[in-house]
């Protein structure tokens, strides 16, 4: 088969099967006057050359393209010569994400968010001038952290982030139960753990602003069959963890009775008899003892249920509708999440009684989003108790809360972790800043989160 480029003068021709010569022909062939073929061809040829010769010498220049112009990119260009549309090139451009690409040409700007396309047929693109960049919210940025969270296996829960007086985002993620497939929402009610210590140390100085009871004095004032050694502790010391009183879920048997049911009494006779680990108000050593201590106090001063005083005093005036004492016995409400040691994996049982007053409530972010917004207005306490409550002492820890700074902004905070629950609220007072992070994952870290979302807010805002 002959090759189709290879000019046939070229060619060379396979010898034939038999070299037997042929007999002549028996007349001679005439001859073709192939001269005169040619010379009128020829012709042909240069009327023709001469005729598009002609027309190219009467039409305008051809303006090069956009990107076979040797202009700079970012030269300003004469305001004639702004394509108003140009041809994409045939070929698979880089992904530039949600950037765009803007050339400013005397107030007209050249936008256009470029996808991975390849193109076989070139299209066109449309100049739209002075088209603003929309921005990125800051809601959606701190959805997709979070959003990466979840996919690693590191979160499952609710957020709430505020800021100065408004909602960034509020939102659940994961699932609230594994088992039934219901998904956790703002509304998904949560164990609190040792969140519940600043509501405990809000309604000791309330009783404290009524003059029911002072901080200074001593709990032997308000604990029936006092121990001696126990007399100079006062309530101070119990709100600070200085109070040098064992801390009865240390206990190298807690664990072992952890899910049964008990009474305060059953809970203050563990430790009531041990001596003190130090001098009441001269080290920090963080006590639950002490806290179930102030549930009881509460109870003998106000003369009602520890949890009745907190839902008449705080949660019914705060709208706190989704907060209260967790009275549940192994079984789960359907609006409350069940607690993970990890994803799918229930973590074991804590009755909430070995708790009481140092980590037996349960809330919704929304609602700490309220309880927030009054500890900074005279609602619940006075403005000089209030100041007290954030003064930092040993350890820098006040009355119910943690006061510490975060990247040179004062921060008020606690954490709360309890089987299956690992929560943390910090606030920036100064920026009206508060982070609330609710997870019914053990394993989670909600505190470092809750501080790169502050960062990401001060920054951003």
């Amino acid at each position: 088969m002959y090759h189709r480029h290879r000019p046939p003068e070229k060619l060379i021709r396979r010898p034939l099967a038999s070299t037997r010569r042929l007999p002549p022909l028996s007349r001679p062939v005439r001859s073709v006057p192939h001269r005169r073929i040619v010379l009128s061809q020829m012709g042909l040829i240069l009327v023709f050359a001469v005729l598009i010769l002609v027309r190219a010498c009467h039409s305008p220049p051809i303006r090069p393209s956009l990107w076979q112009s040797s202009i700079p990119v970012g030269a300003i260009l004469p305001q004639q010569e702004v394509p108003t549309v140009l041809a994409r090139l045939p070929t698979t451009t880089p992904w530039l994400s949600t950037k765009t690409a803007t050339t400013p040409l005397h107030g007209v700007t050249i936008a256009a968010t470029i996808q991975p396309e390849p193109t076989g047929v070139p299209d066109t693109l449309v100049v739209q001038q002075d088209r603003p960049v929309p921005p990125i919210g800051l809601s959606s940025i701190i959805d997709a952290y979070m959003q990466d969270q979840v996919a690693d296996n590191l979160f499952s829960g609710a957020i709430l982030v505020a800021h100065q007086g408004k909602v960034v985002i509020s939102k659940g993620y994961g699932m609230a139960d594994w088992e039934t497939q219901v998904a956790n929402t703002p509304q998904t009610r949560m164990r609190l753990a040792s969140l519940t210590k600043p509501f405990t140390a809000v309604a000791i100085l309330m009783l404290h602003a009524h003059g029911q009871l002072s901080i200074h004095d001593s709990i032997c004032r308000y604990v029936p069959d006092c121990p001696a050694h126990w007399e100079p502790v006062t309530i101070r010391h119990l709100l600070n963890h200085s109070a040098g009183i064992p801390n009865y879920t240390d206990f190298v048997d807690f664990e072992q009775t952890e899910m049964l049911r008990t009474t305060r009494d059953n809970v203050i006779d563990r430790f009531k008899h041990l001596p003190l680990l130090f001098e009441p108000g001269t080290l920090y050593s963080y006590s639950n003892s002490g806290y179930v201590l102030l549930g009881l106090i509460i109870e003998r001063v106000s003369g009602q249920p520890y949890e009745i005083f907190l839902q008449s005093n705080i949660f019914v005036p705060l709208d706190m509708v989704n907060t209260g004492y967790d009275h549940n016995h192994e079984w789960i409400q359907p609006d409350q999440a069940s607690g993970y040691t990890s994803i799918g994996i229930l973590a074991p049982f804590i009755d909430s009684s070995t708790l009481d007053a140092a980590g037996g409530l349960y809330s919704t972010v929304e609602d700490l989003y309220r309880w927030d917004q009054a500890l900074y207005t005279e609602q619940l306490l006075p403005a000089t108790l209030r100041d007290e409550m954030f003064t930092p002492d040993l350890n820098g820890y006040g009355y119910g809360w943690r006061i510490s700074n975060h990247n040179g902004q004062r921060t008020v905070s606690h954490t709360g972790m309890i089987n299956g629950f690992s929560n943390y609220i910090v606030r920036y007072p100064d920026e009206h800043l508060t982070i609330i992070m609710l997870s019914n994952l053990q394993s989670a870290n909600p505190w470092d989160m809750s501080l790169y979302l502050a960062q990401l807010v001060l920054e951003m805002q």
